[in-house]
């Protein structure tokens, strides 16, 4: 997993091809640095294009990882909100399902595109009022041409 944070507090993260241990280890000690850092931010999580849905023991590892109390007590302090894009629409079904049942520390929604996911979290910033170097669009036109071909 790769972290841009260079529009903090926006971070956008880019997971590999697959969850796997190596990946949960990458993601654990990415967000450890945030947690430590102790402000409030907003994250957008991308797939890349060929991306391989989880399977159980993936599944598994993100949820051991999400439900530490530890991991959530940053999370519900420090995350104003979140999106995850992904292309297939049966990975956000089953996503949106799940999430119902299964209350996340933040807000978290799972959606189509780079731009509604970007949207998603530019609106949390804005409405928590937190500080950018940048006017919103100007971030939101940046990310697009970086990291838009990712997905």
């Amino acid at each position: 997993m790769k972290f841009f944070d260079e529009h903090f507090p926006l971070i956008v993260t880019v997971a590999g091809k697959l969850i796997d241990a190596t990946e949960m280890q990458e993601m654990s000690e990415g967000y450890e640095k945030y947690f430590a850092r102790g402000e409030r931010y907003a994250v957008l999580n991308l797939t890349p294009a060929d991306f391989q849905m989880p399977d159980h023991a993936a599944r598994n590892l993100v949820a051991r990882w999400v439900h530490h109390p530890r991991v959530r007590e940053f999370s519900k302090r420090l995350c104003i909100g979140a999106a995850s894009v992904q292309r297939s629409l049966l990975y956000r079904v089953a996503f949106n399902v799940v999430m119902a049942f299964d209350k996340p520390a933040t807000e978290i929604k799972c959606v189509a595109t780079l731009e509604e996911g970007l949207d998603h979290c530019l609106g949390c910033i804005k409405r928590e009022k937190l500080a950018m170097a940048k006017p919103l669009d100007l971030v939101r036109y940046e990310v697009i041409q970086q990291l838009g071909k990712v997905i």
